[in-house]
């Protein structure tokens, strides 16, 4: 008589209940992931504060940024504390930028990038009109060329795989009140 090993018997066993448990999730339906608004807020803070010379008129630097999660349009809303320094004219000015964006989940690394990168304001005190306009327009070309596709959360490998051989793929990312839920539907 072939006997088995304690671990073959396991190894055997759980990859016979694969195929149930693959197929429990058609029953058992869709499951949810929940990134918090504050550990998305400590992800897209990580590289502040930012400093950018702008066609050598203009040192600008950012602050980390200040969230809000906005539902009702699926979009999430940061502003950050802005301060430019001409350097022609040695003028200091302070204010806002304000950017919102959607998000997007990309299969080839496991990262939920910013997507759809609006700048909804630039405001610095004692800039002219003329000016803000201009910087608005330059601030959404920056925001274009540096956060379209920024990654701001990276899954962990085993924890999708998981999710795989369990039948369940990424689906929908939904702007909650408290943060993303990322669902993770059965494969069809």
């Amino acid at each position: 008589m072939l006997e088995m090993s304690r671990r073959d018997a396991l190894r055997w066993g759980s990859l016979a209940t694969l195929p149930v448990l693959t197929a429990c999730a058609g029953i058992l339906g869709p499951r949810t992931v929940v990134i918090t608004k504050e550990e998305l807020t400590s992800k897209i803070a990580k590289p502040f504060p930012v400093s950018n010379r702008i066609m050598n008129l203009l040192d600008v630097k950012a602050q980390a940024p200040r969230l809000q999660l906005l539902p009702q349009t699926n979009r999430v809303s940061t502003e950050f504390d802005l301060s430019a320094d001409e350097l022609l004219m040695g003028r200091s000015y302070q204010g806002t930028i304000g950017v919102s964006f959607g998000l997007r989940f990309e299969p080839q690394d496991l990262t939920l990038r910013l997507t759809k990168v609006h700048v909804d304001q630039v405001n610095l005190a004692g800039l002219p009109t003329s000016a803000q306009r201009y910087l608005t327009r330059l601030g959404a070309w920056i925001a274009d060329d540096k956060l379209q596709d920024y990654p701001v959360h990276q899954f962990k490998p085993e924890d999708l795989r998981s999710a795989d051989r369990l039948g369940y793929e990424v689906g929908d990312i939904n702007v909650t009140d408290k943060g993303l839920e990322v669902h993770l539907n059965p494969k069809k």
